[in-house]
């Protein structure tokens, strides 16, 4: 959870500055794309994320970031990494994601060692064998000597009587009325329920009877701008009056805040226990403290009988009437004397190593979307789509307006797709997200495909959102913006090559092959051996391309001087979709250059990958029978010039390659060799080589050292 994020990295930042200070750390939260970590796989760093966040770029499928780098993300996380997945009982399919990864990592191979740290206050070790993470590690749990330590003791024996709460606390003015009379001034009372819908309903019950009593609305449905605010609440002093507390699970994930007094929903028992820990924390009210929990949680009117499935959401009827049968008995909640339970864990969906085969192709379908990962990161009811709101839409290929971080709210995808599709109430609602094969802002309609991850700019008008009370499909008043526009992607954009300044291409060949070399001399304790020179190689030729005709007829329109990596000011070819970088791929084959080299150029703008088809509007040569991709046309000439230190000739394209199949001549085409250099090293090590590339080349382009006037 975002807030957990923000508590750890701060925590983390303190650590590294008293005894680590040559360590980094990065937020990788919902919209929050660092552009600095990944460009140097060399310097060690602590990255704390959210579950979405992480596991999605684990799997080549990164959330709420361009899809260009997904690549360079997969390989830095999947190799020379040290994972620790925290709060597992509350990750869902996400464990045996996480247990699956590191099976196959151990089986497909990585770059140094990828070890993972699973933790949990009820942790069971089966939990984490699933079909190839069989040798499951052994548990480190707290020792006799832990036990003894003063201010642990304090906290494994705090008093925390346990009640079950009035039946009037199934509703929401119920349970408001409940708060305004047991709650006490000067301490911090804390309400935990299921579901956003209740916590909005309870906190506004709760502002009509009790508004002398500063009262806070913590849920996971708010853009960041808001969120911003909940650490210094969260850390600062209680005031006289005391504060309520109104969360979902949001406070359940290693969140370090105490009550005196702890409401909570029936909810599974790995998340109860997570919730008593919340309650008297550090065991400093000594007069002791209560809880409270509620057996049927409704959001309308009072239901006797059976819990439904209705009660039960986002969780199971069965966990809850498990849950409840426990609690019935239960008058402490103690940790020292918290009953040990299991409860089977049995996901729904586990990665399987074709899966990871799969993913490795970022490819769009011909359709335009790619593999849905969701099912791998989160239950079935916790997909969420990124939505921030605009006075006015962005609109055609204006790529600056993608939203940034604080303007994102992460919205349930069933919240959404229920708005596009229902009457009038659709026609009231307008968005556009954008499409990176097209490189434009879309509308979106009662048709559109919502998947995980998508970006999504909705017009202030549409309402839908509460600054005080956070994400409200029923909202309907203007919802103020927050602007901070970072730019969006298309295929055929190269915005590392319109720069402030000018290069030739003879220079930023040398510089990027200087980057590799720096970064390679850092990582000598991986044992990168043979790759090295292949690397080297891969640097010095992946702008080779560049020399095509329609690249320096967009660059350099007057043709004079020496060949052009980067110019001033903007542009864009004049033939759509067109990729130097697959002419650079093509060029190192027809020399006799391997395979990977070939892939390290072609692929080190994440834009040309294992399977390459048609696009969308790309314009078919004149000449009739002439073989094309992203822009190339078979018989194209590069011309001759310099790439660092050598001297190339000109040589005319073969798009031979590209035929499905094995080409004429017993030429292997690119989708069976790229596909078998996959199979070779590993998705994992090939993945790791193409950031390295990737990192040189947006460091020598960030900081030229040779430009032109």
């Amino acid at each position: 959870m975002r807030v957990l994020v923000e508590q750890t990295a701060e925590e983390a930042r303190q650590w590294c500055q008293r005894v680590a200070p040559g360590v980094s750390v990065r937020v990788l939260m919902g919209g929050d794309v660092d552009t600095e970590w990944d460009v140097h796989p060399e310097a060690p760093a602590i990255l704390v994320g959210t579950q979405d966040m992480l596991l999605s770029r684990a799997l080549n499928r990164g959330y709420a970031m361009s899809r260009f780098r997904w690549p360079a993300h997969f390989g830095l996380l999947n190799n020379d990494a040290y994972w620790v997945c925290d709060e597992v009982q509350l990750m869902g399919d996400g464990l045996a994601t996480t247990a699956q990864l590191a099976a196959f990592r151990t089986k497909v191979g990585t770059f140094g060692r990828c070890p993972t740290l699973w933790m949990s206050a009820t942790l069971d070790r089966e939990m984490l064998r699933t079909i190839d993470f069989e040798d499951v590690p052994d548990v480190l749990p707290l020792g006799d000597d832990d036990r003894q330590e003063a201010s642990l003791r304090v906290r494994l024996e705090a008093s925390k009587a346990v009640h079950a709460a009035p039946p009037e606390c199934r509703t929401a003015a119920g349970l408001a009325a409940f708060l305004a009379g047991e709650h006490k001034a000067g301490t911090q009372t804390l309400v935990v329920v299921n579901r956003v819908p209740r916590a909005q309903a309870v906190f506004d019950e709760f502002r009509k009877v009790a508004a002398k009593i500063p009262c806070q609305l913590l849920h996971s449905r708010y853009r960041p701008h808001e969120k911003k605010e909940w650490h210094t609440i969260l850390n600062e002093q209680v005031p006289d009056a005391g504060r309520v507390l109104i969360s979902t699970q949001v406070v359940e994930a290693g969140v370090d805040i105490s009550s005196a007094l702890l409401v909570t929903d029936l909810a599974p028992w790995p998340s109860l226990v997570q919730r008593f820990g919340r309650c008297n924390r550090a065991g400093e009210h000594t007069d002791g403290a209560r809880i409270y929990w509620i057996d049927r949680p409704l959001t309308g009117a009072m239901k006797d009988g059976a819990l439904t499935d209705e009660m039960a959401r986002p969780y199971h009827v069965s966990e809850l009437e498990e849950a409840e049968s426990r609690l019935g008995g239960l008058r402490s909640a103690s940790p020292a004397t918290l009953p040990d339970f299991r409860v089977p864990y049995r996901p729904d969906h586990v990665l399987r190593r074709s899966d990871l085969i799969d993913l490795f192709d970022t490819t769009p379908d011909l359709s335009g979307y790619d593999l849905d990962v969701s099912r791998f990161i989160r239950d079935e009811n916790s997909r969420d789509v990124q939505v921030a709101w605009r006075a006015e839409l962005p609109g055609g290929a204006n790529r600056e307006a993608a939203p940034s971080r604080d303007e994102l709210c992460s919205v349930p995808i069933g919240d959404l797709a229920a708005l596009l599709k229902t009457g009038k109430r659709s026609s009231q609602v307008e968005g556009v997200t954008w499409d990176a094969l097209d490189g434009e802002w879309v509308p979106l309609r009662p048709d559109t495909t919502l998947r995980p991850g998508m970006v999504i700019v909705m017009a202030s008008s549409s309402g839908c959102y509460d600054p005080e009370r956070g994400w409200d499909p029923k909202g309907k008043t203007p919802v103020p913006a927050v602007p901070s526009p970072i730019p969006e992607e298309a295929t055929g954009d190269d915005p590392g090559t319109f720069r402030y300044y000018a290069q030739s291409l003879e220079a930023h060949a040398r510089e990027v092959r200087q980057q590799m070399r720096s970064i390679l001399d850092s990582l000598g304790d991986l044992d990168l051996g043979d790759y090295v020179e292949r690397l080297l190689e891969a640097a010095l030729r992946h702008d080779w391309g560049k020399a095509h005709p329609v690249f320096q007829a967009t660059v350099n329109p007057g043709g004079e001087g020496p060949l052009l990596a980067k110019t001033k000011g903007t542009g864009r070819h004049a033939r759509k979709h067109f990729r130097h970088e697959l002419a650079s791929a093509l060029a190192i084959l027809q020399t006799g250059g391997d395979d990977l080299t070939a892939y390290l150029a072609g692929a080190h703008h994440g834009k040309v990958r294992l399977s390459i088809r048609a696009l969308p509007g790309e314009a078919k040569p004149e000449q009739k029978g002439v073989r094309f991709a992203r822009g190339i046309h078979d018989g194209d000439v590069l011309k001759a010039g310099r790439l660092g230190g050598i001297e190339v000739s000109e040589i005319r394209m073969d798009l031979e390659p590209m035929v499905l199949g094995r080409a004429s001549g017993e030429q292997r085409s690119w989708v069976e060799r790229m596909a078998g250099l996959r199979d070779r090293l590993g998705p994992f090590r090939l993945a790791f080589l193409e950031s390295l590339i990737v990192a040189s080349d947006i460091r020598a382009s960030g900081d030229p050292q040779e430009v032109m006037e």
